[in-house]
Parts: structure tokens; C-alpha cells; sequence
């Protein structure tokens, strides 16, 4: 007669944190018992891993990237059927903004969970988005979207459940390099299209400043912003697909240091940084091969995905790549905010 064999429950649930996601959900169906573990917190603390999340023409296309492998790619329709220009936001805790056209949605990557938002007051055709929170206010979300070319922008609180406009009367007819903003540390950021400054969005007051760049552009092209140790970072390039990397530092006399120099040694004839990741990683798009590349800068290496379908008819200036740590919470304990 066989022995009974008994494994504990923190140790099947340290093994089975280290599937990707597409498995671990499928996990959740074995039974009421592992469908309950799978969603308390302390089980996604164990996770705890990033994922990349990006828009495609039929749905949307997620990476593990700490193990890359055929099995931790997978795919998800859009929840919900609308054509149009589709952008990713941001994201808050495991829940992504992304918008196609004016319709809002918040999403759950991980467990498909969706939410549509009230429409902006109003529908323009230009329109550059930021989502995130003050730093002394996590609890109040907030979108801000500007009408470039414009004077006026709106902001949607999601503690008070409502839009409210704005004006400014120093920044007429703005005009941004990309249409997402940056979130870090309690300020949204935009780089100022044709000129070497930033445009930052306190959150606590939705007050806005500029920010010079470290260095002067000369109408180069700048890949979107992104973070690096919670700080601020960007990319100027300054050669032959050799970049310096700078971050800014977090302090009232918003200083900015070099902290990193590489070349994108790929042996290809140009490639296009298009996200930057935590870790001095970069993700890359090769015209030639029409493939995205994941680059550690710190490293030297990269890895090439080979199965994510990307159109001809990318557009580069306005791809924006979201990181985020897998969550379970639902988007609508974002979008109904309780006192």
C-alpha cells in the first residue's frame, strides 16, 4: 500500500508562484481551496514579479521577462469592442489605464477584470494622457488629460468620481513628444516637443512647471521616459547608436546625473529604443527584423522575441510599453473609492 504523501501548503504555494501567468491561472480552476489561496495577498507578495504589457491590432501582448521562454508570452483581447487609436497610460498597482480613442478603461491584466470611466467632458484629436497620485494623496488617483495645441486640460479624481477643467495661461498651444506622460513620485512628465525642457504635473496641486533637460536636444529624437530606481531616467543620444542615460534625482533643485553609457551593440543597422525598464534595461524595436529586443544596457546581452506579432504600421513615437507587478485587485477599488 503506497504511503500517503503530504506536501504543505507553503511550500506547494512557494513552487507554484514561480509559474507564469498564463499556467497559475489555469491553477485556480483545480479547486475552491487553491482558487482561494491563489488570491490572497501574501500569495501575490510571493510572486511579486513584473510583467510588460503592450497594445496590438487584435489584443494585448504581456512578457514575463525575468524567464523569457515560449510559454510566458500570452495574449488578451481588448474587453471591450472599440476601433480606434489605442494608447496605454499607466498603471496603479497591478491595474493598467489604456484608452482607445476617448474611451477610458481600467484593466487587470492579470485576471482580465475590466472597468469603463465617465467620457472626458469633451472629444478633441489630440490628446496626451497621464494617470497617478500625489505622494502625500496615494489614495487619490487622478487622470489629467491635455488638449495639445491647446491651453485647457482635465482632470478626473477618482476620489471625487468627476472631471474638472483647467487653463493655463503660460502654456498655449502645447505640444508634446509623446502622448503618454511619466509617472514617478508624485509628478506627471511630458517632453516638451522641439525644445530641450519637460512639462511636469504636480499631482497634489495640479500645478505645472518645466523642467530643463540635461543637455541640449538639436531636435534629436528622445524615447518615452521611463524609471530607474525611482527616479526619473531618460536617453539622449549622442552617436552612432550610443546613448547616455540620465536620471534625475528626486530633490527641490531637481538635479540630473549620468549615471550610465552604452552602445546597442545588436549588429544591425539602427534599431529604435522605445520603453525603458527598471534595471537599465531597454526595450528596442529592429525595423529590419520587425522585432522587438529586450537590451541590458548593464550586461551587454539581450534577448529577442520571436513571437510577438507586431504590425508594419507600428508607430513608434507613440508605443508605450506599461511594467507593472502582477495584482489581484479589481479595478473597480480604484474607480468607486470609498471614504
Amino acid at each position: 500500500m503506497a504511503a500517503n504523501f503530504f506536501l504543505p501548503d507553503d511550500i506547494m504555494c512557494n513552487i507554484i508562484a514561480r509559474l507564469p501567468a498564463k499556467p497559475l491561472l489555469r491553477f485556480r480552476c483545480v479547486s475552491r481551496y487553491w482558487n482561494r489561496i491563489l488570491r490572497e495577498p501574501n500569495f501575490m507578495k510571493l510572486r511579486s514579479r513584473k510583467t510588460i504589457i503592450l497594445p496590438n491590432s487584435k489584443g494585448f501582448v504581456m512578457i514575463d521577462h525575468h524567464q523569457y521562454q515560449n510559454s510566458s508570452i500570452f495574449r488578451r483581447c481588448y474587453p471591450i469592442d472599440a476601433r480606434g487609436r489605442r494608447a496605454m497610460i499607466g498603471n496603479n498597482n497591478g491595474i493598467v489605464l489604456f484608452a482607445i480613442l476617448d474611451i477610458l478603461v481600467l484593466y487587470n491584466p492579470f485576471t482580465g477584470s475590466a472597468e469603463l470611466l465617465p467620457d472626458p467632458p469633451s472629444r478633441y484629436y489630440r490628446d496626451a494622457y497621464g494617470f497617478g497620485h500625489g505622494t502625500a494623496t496615494p489614495d487619490d488617483v487622478k487622470i489629467v488629460r491635455f488638449k495639445q495645441l491647446d491651453n485647457t486640460y482635465d482632470v478626473y479624481s477618482f476620489k471625487e468620481s468627476s472631471w474638472s477643467s483647467w487653463r493655463s495661461s503660460k502654456y498655449n498651444f502645447i505640444k508634446f513628444e509623446h502622448d503618454t506622460g511619466h509617472f514617478v513620485n508624485g509628478f506627471l512628465y511630458w517632453v516638451a516637443s522641439g525644445r530641450s525642457v519637460l512639462i511636469a504635473v504636480n499631482l497634489e496641486d495640479i500645478t505645472l512647471l518645466e523642467i530643463c533637460l540635461p543637455f541640449d536636444r538639436k531636435r534629436c529624437y528622445l524615447s518615452p521616459l521611463g524609471t530607474e530606481n525611482g527616479c526619473l531616467c531618460l536617453l539622449h543620444p549622442i552617436g552612432d547608436m550610443v546613448f547616455d542615460m540620465w536620471v534625475m534625482t528626486p530633490t527641490p533643485q531637481e538635479e540630473w546625473s549620468k549615471i550610465h553609457s552604452f552602445k546597442l551593440a545588436l549588429n544591425e543597422v539602427y534599431t529604435y529604443p522605445v520603453s525603458i525598464l527598471d534595471g537599465k534595461r531597454i526595450l528596442v524595436w529592429n525595423p529590419n527584423i520587425k522585432k522587438l529586443i529586450l537590451y541590458d544596457t548593464s550586461k551587454d546581452s539581450y534577448e529577442t522575441f520571436d513571437n510577438i506579432p507586431i504590425t508594419n504600421s507600428l508607430n513608434l513615437r507613440n508605443l508605450r510599453v506599461v511594467e507593472f507587478v502582477e495584482s489581484l485587485a479589481s479595478p473597480s477599488h480604484i474607480s468607486s473609492f470609498e471614504e
